[in-house]
């Protein structure tokens, strides 16, 4: 019994495991309700929304999204490059990372951006054309940290 209880403490305090994170790489890209593209369409997303990665069933993979919802999408509309998606109805942009800087642009909610780096809790962005600014993690959902920019050259 005191075994059970201790491997029981032991997975309680364990440090969960980093989400695998992904973006979305096309322009355009539909989520389905199965692994197939016969499954119905239940929503799309642009380039650099960010998804969780849930499960995988061939060339499809399952994911999640900052609002729980789930659906699939094909393997090869998804990248390693690092994104965050605004959860906050509207979220400052600015020149430098601290509070101090000026707003250079505001990003409305569910504008996705890609992350280029990263200092403290501020994320430099960028559209993918250019440099838009930093942003404040707080108001983002997707990535998570440094580790993500090291590893966003590799494959799925």
């Amino acid at each position: 019994m005191k075994k059970i209880l201790l491997l029981l403490a032991l997975a309680l305090t364990a440090p969960a495991a980093a989400a695998d994170m992904r973006s979305v790489s096309a322009e355009q890209a539909n989520i389905r309700s199965g692994p197939g593209a016969a499954f119905e369409v239940v929503w799309a997303v642009g380039k650099y929304y960010p998804l969780e990665v849930l499960d995988r069933e061939g060339n499809w993979i399952r994911v999640g999204d900052y609002e729980n919802e789930e659906g699939w999408i094909y393997k090869s509309l998804l990248s390693k490059v690092p994104a965050v998606v605004i959860i906050s109805q509207k979220a400052n942009i600015r020149s430098g990372p601290g509070m101090e800087h000026p707003v250079a642009w505001i990003a409305e909610k569910e504008c996705s951006l890609k992350v280029l780096d990263m200092r403290g809790e501020w994320y430099q962005v960028s559209d993918g054309e250019e440099t838009l600014g930093w942003i404040h993690k707080d108001v983002t959902w997707g990535f998570s940290g440094n580790s993500e920019l090291e590893e966003s050259s590799g494959e799925l």
